[in-house]
């Protein structure tokens, strides 16, 4: 009898599901779909983030100033063609980013916190990016959670209040790739979704170039060579798809060739491009490994997971992968490696260089993680460890440069304690096995740090930032009628804070020219360069300094307040 039962009790199991590990299956599919559900809440937690406090910092100087002022001139004089940047044309980059702005200052008026919400509407293109490629590459769950990720991630966050161009290329070229993978992941949909990976291809043209259309093609191509897919070449609407790029780009190049005629067009695609690629910008001291640490550094904390699915990411399909997935993974490894491959061997590198990487390292991470959730993976379980004892560290490394002193900011010690908590929190919980929780205090911890971040960090660097002061000395002194100029230091933002160009005094002998004893001149300039032209330039005075912080980790770790930028006029009375 008991046999019987035992039998039928089995029987009953199979039929159930499988019997005990079954069960254990259909209890971890529950806990997936649960912790799905939490990513999701999570994801709507952290974007408003994005858009809370956008006019509370100045301008920042390093890219800001050219998509705060240039849109202001577009919608001051109706010129939408020839963009303008200190009395200058700025023809280096196509125009969609200052439309986009110039859009919304005709909608809400001109300031920088509207700027701001153009590059936020950018950011969350690269958000839904990297959802779509989490769902390309898995289910709704690897969509949230590669979402969350990029959400999450501090420099996300930052790079989405301060550089528009470098966000929107970002976003539509992920946003190209993603529509391709869909495609492939969704046959029924291809034409839907060719026709939107078009549309953000030619977009993506309109902001920032042949880019756009070169490593989606070049990725795309290796590979259809990698899968031996080259047959379905047919299947992408090249025609139609070519027509759609040609319709959003060529009406601007032809009305620029009509202003212009043909050099600004053969300059910004030989000189911008090619010139920058062989050398014309080098970057002294960013050798061939220079991106490595920006590739791990821009998700952070969540990119350096990337360790493990990055190098297995060229297998074959794995215990419960299809063939599409696996196809669909080896994607984004080529397209990750192909942007940093080729801008390694370039002589120009700057680090937002391969931000449209981001969204796809996101995807991988994602997918990698659902697995070890559902089948602890060793070496994956000890980086969630790594990067929870990373967090911490920082955490007390910012409130020891930051917590005191000359560079003490708002917030760092609350932002300390949250990061040390949160990291070791996350830590422990994958230590002892909670891998969802893990994952749950991970992404509260930097939900948290950006929320203080924007709110209450960033503000606090006003007072180190010197161009809003700065212009306010010259509004007040020079007039309406002062020349205002800028030897050996520029702030872009000045030409918007001040209101009219900034002449960029390039020797000794323009800047004798420029304070000329009949007109009235304020320039800014550094205390070397003072002493020099004070020797040589009779009635030269100073009108006021301010600290130029530029964030050196020489000036944090010796204490030391930085260097002053000067305001230096020939009005000394």
């Amino acid at each position: 009898m008991m046999a019987v039962g035992g039998g039928l009790r089995a029987a009953g199991e199979i039929a159930a599901g499988g019997g005990p590990r079954a069960a254990d299956g259909m209890a971890a599919g529950r806990g997936l779909r649960a912790a799905g559900r939490v990513w999701l809440w999570l994801l709507v937690a952290a974007l408003p983030v994005y858009f809370l406090v956008l006019g509370a910092n100045s301008i920042w100087d390093a890219n800001e100033a050219f998509y705060v002022d240039t849109p202001r001139h577009m919608v001051e004089t109706g010129d939408y063609v020839t963009p303008y940047f200190n009395g200058l044309e700025r023809l280096n980059k196509p125009v969609l980013s200052y439309w986009i702005v110039a859009g919304l200052y005709r909608a809400f008026g001109v300031s920088v916190g509207v700027e701001r919400i153009g590059i936020a509407i950018g950011a969350m293109g690269i958000v839904l990016a990297a959802g779509l490629l989490g769902r390309a590459l898995g289910t709704r769950r690897t969509a949230w959670l590669a979402a969350l990720a990029v959400a999450t991630a501090p420099r996300v966050a930052m790079f989405a209040r301060r550089i528009a161009i470098d966000i929107w290329i970002t976003a539509f070229m992920a946003l190209t790739l993603a529509c391709f993978a869909m495609a492939e992941r969704f046959p029924r949909h291809r034409r839907t979704w060719l026709i939107a990976m078009y549309v953000a291809m030619g977009l993506g043209v309109l902001t920032k170039g042949p880019i756009a259309v070169v490593f989606p093609a070049l990725t795309c191509a290796i590979w259809m060579t990698v899968e031996r897919r080259w047959r379905d070449l047919g299947r992408l609407m090249l025609v139609p798809g070519t027509l759609i790029v040609l319709a959003i780009v060529v009406p601007w190049y032809v009305a620029l060739y009509q202003a212009h005629g043909w050099g600004p067009i053969t300059q910004f695609f030989i000189g911008e491009n090619v010139g920058r690629y062989t050398g014309e910008m080098p970057s002294e001291g960013r050798g061939i490994l220079f991106y490595l640490p920006v590739l791990f550094g821009d998700l952070f904390p969540w990119a350096p997971l990337l360790l493990v699915p990055i190098v297995r990411a060229w297998r074959p399909a794995g215990p419960g992968e299809s063939a599409s997935d696996a196809s669909i993974r080896r994607l984004l490894w080529i397209w990750i490696v192909t942007i940093t491959a080729v801008f390694s061997l370039s002589q120009s590198k700057q680090d937002l260089y391969i931000f449209p990487v981001v969204p796809a390292v996101a995807a991988l991470v994602a997918h990698a993680m659902l697995a070890h959730l559902a089948t602890p993976d060793r070496w994956l379980g000890l980086l969630v460890i790594g990067v929870g004892v990373l967090a911490a560290v920082l955490g007390a490394a910012a409130f020891w440069l930051f917590g005191s002193g000359y560079y003490q900011l708002a917030g760092i010690g609350v932002m300390a304690v949250v990061c040390v908590a949160g990291g070791l929190a996350t830590a422990v919980c994958e230590w002892q096995g909670h891998r969802r929780r893990a994952v749950v205090v991970l992404a509260v911890t930097f939900i948290a740090f950006n929320y203080l971040f924007v709110t209450v960090i960033l503000p606090s660097v006003e007072r180190l930032k010197p161009a809003v002061p700065l212009a306010a000395e010259i509004r007040q002194r020079a007039g309406d009628d002062g020349h205002v100029g800028a030897y050996h230091l520029m702030f872009p933002s000045l030409v918007y804070y001040v209101g009219r160009p900034i002449h960029e005094i390039a020797g000794p002998d323009e800047a004798g020219a420029f304070f000329a004893p009949d007109r009235a001149a304020w320039v800014i300039m550094g205390d070397e360069s003072f002493r020099n032209l004070s020797a040589t330039i009779p009635g030269l005075c100073e009108v006021t300094r301010r600290p130029l912080f530029e964030a050196k980790l020489s000036d944090l770790l010796s204490r030391q307040p930085p260097a002053d930028v000067l305001l230096i006029s020939n009005q000394c009375r």
